[in-house]
């Protein structure tokens, strides 16, 4: 059952760069262009020359943004239900900066159909450095 899309956003370059403010009105024109609706926005910057976390709680989720300047790399996600278009948010933020290197990867989200039975064996779960298996 899929009940939401999570985009995973890898960007090399200038979004690494963006102030808290220009980091806002980027991350609002998203969620705009994907449908959906923004209740409130949190962004705080970690002082001159590092990094800023923001996010954006949406009535359909999120999105959410972490840079490093010192690396040049800035990481979105974003995290939309119901009838939000996220490839039309991601799309966005890539053609901000066209010279900007990105990535976009795409998960659906929800529960297996037998989530009963996967949820009865959590705990034999195993966590691996970048997936998580039931055993």
């Amino acid at each position: 059952m899929n009940i939401g899309h999570h985009l995973i956003i890898e960007c090399q370059g200038s979004h690494a760069h963006l102030g808290e403010q220009a980091l806002e009105t980027l991350l609002v024109s998203a969620a705009k262009a994907g449908g959906a609706s923004v209740l409130q926005a949190h962004f705080h910057p970690f002082g001159a020359g590092k990094g800023i976390t923001g996010v954006l709680l949406l009535a359909e989720s999120h999105i959410t943004v972490h840079t490093w300047p010192e690396h040049d790399y800035a990481a979105f996600d974003i995290f939309m239900c119901g009838d939000c278009k996220p490839m039309q948010a991601a799309d966005v933020i890539s053609a901000a900066y066209p010279e900007a290197v990105t990535s976009v990867q795409s998960i659906e989200r929800g529960l297996p159909i037998n989530a009963a039975r996967i949820s009865a064996n959590l705990s034999n779960a195993h966590f691996q450095s970048d997936s998580f298996r039931i055993r």
